[in-house]
Order: C-alpha cells, then sequence, then structure tokens
C-alpha cells in the first residue's frame, strides 16, 4: 500500500495523490460517498486560501443543471459535508453566504507537502464525474500541473516544461496584478479556426486593457508561448504575470465552444474556468457579445482574487496597493463597521499617492456607498460629484469616474447629466456591469421602467455572481412593479433577498407588489420580515429615493402603510409610468 500523509498535531489528512482518501484529527478514516463531495473537498484544498464562490463550485459540478437546480444541490452536499468535516473544536469547512472555504490550516495535503511520504499515483488517481466538464478541465489541469519527476517518489510536485523559452520581461507592474493572455487554443483539427481563436485572444486583449487598474501583458509578449500544456507559473516567471487565461476552442454538440481558464501564475492553481458555446454566425457582431462578458466576469473575478490576498497579507505596514485591496475586500462587506475600515485604508493609500486615480476611485466608491446607506444630504453628495471629477481628471479614459459622477448626478435629481456619465462609461468600457445597472436605474428614477430592463439584464450577464448582484435584480424587481407586474416582481424581489436578505428596499418593492395583486396579508408578512432585519426602517428611507416623478415615493410609502393597516388599498392598478422624457 502507498505510504500516506499521517495526520500530525491532531490535523486532518487529505491524500490527493492517488485514492482519494480522508483522516480525521485521531487518523480515524472519513467517509464522504458523494464523489461531488468528495470532488467539491479536492477543489477546496487546491484553491487560493482553501476558499471558492458558491458560483464556481456550481458550474465545475452542477454545470449541466439549471442554476436554481445547481444551487438546491450545493446547498444539500454542503449539508452533508459539515456533518463530516465540522466534527472539531474548530470547523473545516466554513460556508458563508458567497463563497465555501476550507480552513487549511488545520489539514495537512500530500500534494502539498515536499518531504513527507506521500503517495505516488496520480492526483486523483481513477475519479471522474460523468458529464460534468468544467470539473473534467480542472482535473485535466490539475494533474498536469502535479507532474513528479520521474525516480523521484518523494520529489514535490514541479513545473511542466512545454513552453518554449522565453525571453524574461523587464518587470514593470510593482505589486499590481497583471494579466497574461495567452493565443487560444485550437483543438477541432481544422486549421481554417486558427484566425478564429487569435481573434478571441486579441478582444480579449484589447478590451481588459480598459480595465485601468488590472495592466494586461502586451500581445507581442503572451503570444510567444504555446497556448496548450503550458504552466501558468512559468508564464507567470517569464513575464511577471500574476495571472494567466488560456483559452480552449473546442467541437460541441452540433457547433463549437469556448473553454477558458483563469489561473494563479503564483500558485499555478486554476481560480475559474467557463465554457462558452459559440453561435453559428461567428463574425464580430455576434462574437462581441460574448467578448463582453468574458471581460466582466474575469473583472470581478481577479478583483475578488486580489482582495482575498490582501485580507491574507499580514504585514504591519501595507503598501498601496495592499491597502487598496484590502480596502475592498472591506467595502464588499457592506456593513457599516467594514465602510469605515475601508474608508481609513483608502485616506492611507491616498496619503501615500494622491493623485492616483485609483485611490480616488475607491475613495468615491467608500462615500457612495456610506451615502446609500445613511441617505445623506444634497451637500453630501455634492462631495461625492467633486470627488468622482476630480478622479476623471486624474484618468479620463477609466469609466469607474464616469459613472460615480453620473450617481451623484443622479441622486441630485439630475437625470440628463447622469444619462450622458453613465454612456460616457459604457463607451469607455463596455464590460462594465455596474454602469450598465446604473443607466437601468436611471430609466426606473426618471419614470421609464420598460427601458429599464435591457441595461439590467445586461449587467447581470457580465457579472451573475457580483457582489452587487443584489442591487441588479432590485432595480428589475422595482422595473417590473411600475409596469403593473406584480408576480414578476415578487419573484425578482425574492431573488434579490436571498442574495442580501437585509435589503429593505427590496422588501419595500415586494410588500408593493403583494399590495397590488391584493394579497395583503403577504404583504403584512412581508413587512413583519422587513422591521425584523432592518428596525430602523422608517418612510424617510422612501422618501430619500430620488424618482424625478415625487408620485413614485408616495405610492411606494401608501403600499407600506397598507401593509401597516395605516392605509386603506386604493381600488385598480396603479397608473401607467409616465411617457418617455425628452432630455
Amino acid at each position: 500500500m502507498a505510504a500516506m500523509v499521517a495526520a500530525t498535531s491532531r490535523k486532518f489528512a487529505l491524500n490527493l495523490m492517488g485514492a482519494f482518501r480522508l483522516l480525521g484529527p485521531e487518523g480515524e478514516r472519513i467517509d464522504i460517498a458523494s464523489r461531488k463531495g468528495m470532488a467539491m473537498v479536492a477543489m477546496l484544498a487546491l484553491a487560493e486560501g482553501g476558499e471558492r464562490t458558491r458560483g464556481w463550485l456550481q458550474e465545475k459540478l452542477w454545470g449541466q443543471r439549471d442554476r436554481p437546480q445547481a444551487q438546491g444541490s450545493l446547498r444539500r452536499e454542503l449539508t452533508h459535508l459539515r456533518d463530516h468535516l465540522n466534527i472539531g473544536p474548530k470547523p473545516l469547512l466554513i460556508c458563508e453566504r458567497q463563497t465555501v472555504r476550507l480552513d487549511l490550516s488545520l489539514v495537512d495535503i500530500d500534494a502539498l507537502l515536499p518531504k513527507q511520504g506521500v503517495a505516488t499515483g496520480d492526483f486523483l488517481e481513477g475519479f471522474d464525474i460523468a458529464g460534468e466538464e468544467g470539473f473534467e478541465d480542472w482535473l485535466r489541469e490539475q494533474r498536469s500541473l502535479l507532474v513528479r519527476p520521474v525516480g523521484e517518489a518523494n520529489a514535490r510536485p514541479t513545473l511542466a516544461t512545454a513552453a518554449a523559452a522565453v525571453p524574461d520581461v523587464e518587470a514593470g507592474f510593482v505589486d499590481r496584478p497583471a494579466l497574461a493572455i495567452l493565443p487560444f487554443a485550437n483543438l477541432t483539427e481544422d486549421t481554417t479556426h486558427d484566425y478564429l481563436c487569435e481573434g478571441l485572444s486579441e478582444d480579449l486583449i484589447d478590451r481588459l486593457s480598459r480595465l485601468r487598474w488590472l495592466p494586461v501583458i502586451a500581445r507581442s509578449s503572451s503570444f510567444a508561448f504555446a497556448s496548450d500544456r503550458v504552466d501558468p507559473r512559468l508564464v507567470g516567471q517569464k513575464l511577471h504575470a500574476k495571472y494567466v487565461l488560456e483559452g480552449r476552442l473546442k467541437q460541441s454538440k452540433g457547433g463549437y465552444a469556448v473553454t477558458v481558464s483563469l489561473s494563479d501564475a503564483v500558485t499555478g492553481y486554476s481560480l475559474w474556468s467557463h465554457r462558452v458555446p459559440l453561435p453559428p454566425d461567428r463574425s464580430q457582431d455576434a462574437l462581441d457579445p460574448i467578448v463582453a462578458e468574458l471581460v466582466g466576469v474575469l473583472d470581478a473575478q481577479i478583483d475578488y482574487a486580489e482582495q482575498v490576498r490582501a485580507r491574507g497579507n499580514r504585514q504591519n505596514r501595507l503598501e498601496f496597493n495592499n491597502l487598496i485591496w484590502r480596502g475592498r475586500w472591506h467595502l464588499n462587506r457592506l456593513t457599516r463597521s467594514d465602510s469605515e475600515m475601508a474608508r481609513q485604508l483608502f485616506e492611507q493609500a491616498l496619503e501615500l499617492e494622491p493623485e492616483s486615480p485609483e485611490a480616488i476611485i475607491q475613495q468615491t466608491f467608500c462615500l457612495g456607498w456610506t451615502l446609500w446607506a445613511r441617505r445623506g444630504g444634497d451637500a453630501e453628495v455634492a462631495e461625492m460629484r467633486q470627488l468622482a471629477h476630480r478622479a476623471i481628471v486624474a484618468d479620463p479614459d477609466d469609466g469607474r469616474g464616469h459613472m460615480l459622477a453620473g450617481i451623484a448626478e443622479m441622486w441630485l435629481r439630475q437625470p440628463g447629466r447622469a444619462r450622458t456619465l453613465f454612456e460616457r462609461a459604457i463607451a469607455l468600457n463596455p464590460s462594465l456591469c455596474q454602469a450598465h445597472a446604473e443607466l437601468g436605474c436611471h430609466y426606473n428614477l426618471v419614470g421609464e421602467p420598460a427601458a429599464a430592463i435591457g441595461p439590467l439584464r445586461m449587467a447581470q450577464r457580465l457579472s451573475p455572481n457580483d457582489v452587487h448582484s443584489f442591487f441588479f435584480i432590485g432595480e428589475l424587481a422595482l422595473s417590473h412593479w411600475m409596469l403593473g407586474k406584480w408576480a414578476e416582481a415578487i419573484d425578482l424581489a425574492d431573488q434579490a433577498l436571498v442574495r442580501r436578505p437585509a435589503y429593505w428596499y427590496a422588501l419595500v418593492i415586494k410588500i408593493n407588489a403583494l399590495v397590488g395583486s391584493g394579497d395583503t396579508t403577504a404583504a403584512r408578512r412581508a413587512h413583519d420580515e422587513l422591521m425584523t432585519v432592518t428596525p430602523e426602517f422608517k418612510p424617510a428611507f422612501i422618501e430619500w429615493t430620488p424618482f424625478i416623478d415625487r408620485s413614485w415615493n408616495r405610492r411606494l410609502a401608501e403600499g407600506v402603510a397598507v401593509a401597516t393597516g395605516e392605509h386603506e388599498p386604493e381600488p385598480g392598478p396603479v397608473p401607467k409610468p409616465a411617457s418617455r422624457r425628452r432630455r
């Protein structure tokens, strides 16, 4: 029998080289009946910080199912795993709203230990999950990375050597997270598709270069690497990149599909992968939406990875980029205490680099969230507008500055200026999902809910697992309520509340849609829920919402009053929205 990693210091021991085995802190064997449960443990064990998003796990392990089914399957699997793994004083498996994490400090993993008696078989020997292509791609990738030198049974897994010798590129990114995009591999055996692979790679380089915070390695350097079976760690060393993106064009049922994979160039671990079916029409116009969606998701994935990296940085004195990323991590927690911590970190970053566009933009984001959370006055919003325009001056080509200025104008009830700024932000970066969402919000606020649905749906497609997705979906609920589509509004409000249960605005919309449908009993229950999750809620919250036609504020407030019994429901449907205004 192959030697196994012994459980030391009362740790779990996980064996991935050879057959999957898991031992408890006392050396007892832990049997996980489900193959997908074992796969999830392995995927978390080799992830950066032991953490993956729920969306990533759903896509890899239940990619053939509809999203609601995949979410339910993941929840059930996590429940079973917690029963098996959380048996000590500290939980090994931590399940949060958006992420799932394995506490790596509690487990020894043979694939990561250099000098102990580890198994010498293949990584997850004999293991597969039929029909789940996302998992199979991940498994092949890990097996190519965890190759041991011949004749060295106890050696640490080594770099694959598929890439030809490439001259080193001079480092110029300091500690910024540079991305290298390799030419996509044509695996169709039809050389006429080579142009398609190269074109997709170049389009991604062009589009991702518009993300001003993310340096993208030039085509002349990254295209020197072969695109298939190359080790991302070698690419990172040669090009000084933190992240590597690879793509593969394959034949699929009835056509073709591209699988893209994002890897950490330091560890070589896969962070994210996605399979995209290509349309029969492969013209530039047909492929543009696909490229835009990939850029939106990559923006979010690398952003999140950098936040996790900064979160784990234990230095006493943080450098500029660590301050930015740690601040973003706190800001995305969406609590007042975290918002204050983010503000302090961004202020420290501004002290280090007073004219940095990134620090100014993040400070503006932070101020904007604070103003929304406590419904700030016009003077404070004007301060946000001034800060956003300072960001535009610092970097006129960064769409985020224009978007933030547009939010301030919208809150100051200047819809024409707001729309111009949102459209400029989208022109600069068509994959900026929040700019599309804010444009949709603008249409709601000017009384044109039908026009809002398109931009809001686009925001969802660009970043389906975005930390702000509750906002996108909540605005969609508002659009449907304004259009008198009660059932759709209730369903969308519930979807927003799954992502953020304390989102009072979604609950107000749900209450109004229930009142509109005539179900005042359910509306009262929803109001009870509102006062439970947001006990500080007051009608002034609704009054602050910057509708141009203030009758919409009144209608929302009246719906809440009906749910409390303070107001009788008005007969008949909600009046139709105002016709499209000239601007």
